[in-house]
Formats: structure tokens, sequence, C-alpha cells
């Protein structure tokens, strides 16, 4: 397990800076497939232009990582990750975990995150219905 992989992906994603793509080389192999709730992407050259469209929405971000976990060739970390967004003007907040599969590098990245809570709670109007719904089944 190669730990300065781990330790130069916790570092870049601390305080986000998509805009310095220079190190995604050093962590992502070239065919990494990264997947979430939302996304599938597959290659370095597409991971690199999802991060750059997140940073047009971005004011500022970070991830504060709680917990780490590797087993064989898997990473597990988990965090909380802090958005001060444009469209929509707001700050939104998450927790979740990434798991890591490395090789030399990252191979594969998996984001387990609630999009509800991300994306669709953010949404004007839909984001007061997907609430109240959540409140309504907590009950």
């Amino acid at each position: 397990m190669n730990k300065l992989i781990i330790e130069k992906f916790k570092n870049y994603f601390t305080l986000l800076d998509f805009n310095n793509d220079s190190i995604l080389g050093e962590i992502y192999s070239n065919n990494v497939v990264f997947t979430d709730p939302i996304h599938e992407i597959y290659g370095i050259e597409e991971l690199n232009k999802y991060f750059n469209k997140l940073n047009d929405n971005l004011i500022e971000g970070s991830f504060q990582f709680t917990d780490e976990s590797t087993v064989d060739d898997k990473t597990y970390l988990s965090w909380e990750m802090n958005l001060k967004l444009k469209r929509p003007k707001k700050n939104v907040k998450t927790s979740g975990i990434s798991v890591l599969t490395i090789e030399e590098k990252i191979i594969s990245q998996r984001d387990y995150f609630d999009a509800g809570e991300l994306f669709y709670e953010n949404i004007p109007i839909l984001g007061s219905i997907i609430r109240f719904l959540k409140k309504k089944m907590a009950n």
C-alpha cells in the first residue's frame, strides 16, 4: 500500500484547489474510475474536466478527514465536506466516505454520501419538499 499516495490525496482535498490539477497525475492512474451517487467517470482526463467544472461553482471548499482504514489494496477515508458555492449562493456540508483502490496509484475511487443532502436539498422548491418529506418520515 502506498501511504504517500494517500497522504497526497488527503492534502489535495483538505483545502480544495481544483486549479492545481498537476497533482492528479501523481495520485490517480490514467485509467482511474471515479464513482459517486451522481457520476461515473472514466480516465484521468475526464476526472480533471469534472473537477474543473466543480471549481467553476466553488468559492472555497475543504474536506476534514475523520477516520482512515486500509485493508489490502483498499483505503477507506471518512470525511466531512464543506463547500461555499456561487450558485446557489450558500454553504453546504455533508459527510461521507471514499473507498480508494490503489495499485501504484489510485485506480478507483468510490464516494458514498447523501446526494439529497448535498445537492437536491439545495435546489429552490425541491429542497423544501425533500426536507419536509425527510422530517415526516423521521416522525
